[in-house]
């Protein structure tokens, strides 16, 4: 009999707490968000470090929201500092949880790699070439 595998996916964490138990999520959770706006924080944050790529448009046919709330929600995240924000809706926009700890990693690296190519000179020069908003992304060196 063949033995089976276990495989992990990307999004969940190595050993430990389940992820939504991670303090960083519980913060969010209690931060006084309404409740869609945390429903769609953990599916942003099922994403892990590669990003919600997903627009709008499709984040209201998957919960059969109307775009209004969707950008209510969204914003809600982002005014928190609970979401950083890259590129905007239909161009290049990608979504990631402020909190989670892969994500400023994945930021420094992509900063640290463009600065050793010349393509910029500074964080705020990288900051402004990927669109970045949100209060909490910032990029160390």
């Amino acid at each position: 009999m063949a033995e089976k595998k276990v495989i992990m996916h990307r999004a969940e964490p190595g050993r430990g707490k389940a992820h939504w138990q991670q303090d960083w999520m519980k913060k969010v959770l209690s931060n006084g968000h309404c409740s869609f706006a945390k429903l769609l924080f953990m599916r942003i944050a099922s994403f892990g470090d590669r990003g919600c790529w997903m627009t709008n448009e499709t984040l209201c046919e998957e919960f059969n929201r109307c775009e209004r709330t969707m950008s209510r929600a969204i914003t809600s995240l982002w005014s928190a500092g609970d979401l950083i924000i890259t590129g905007w809706d239909g161009h290049g926009r990608k979504m990631y949880v402020s909190g989670d700890p892969r994500v400023r990693e994945k930021l420094n690296q992509g900063c640290k790699d463009a600065m050793s190519r010349g393509k910029v000179t500074t964080n705020e020069q990288y900051l402004s070439k990927i669109r970045l908003r949100g209060s909490g992304a910032i990029v160390e060196n």
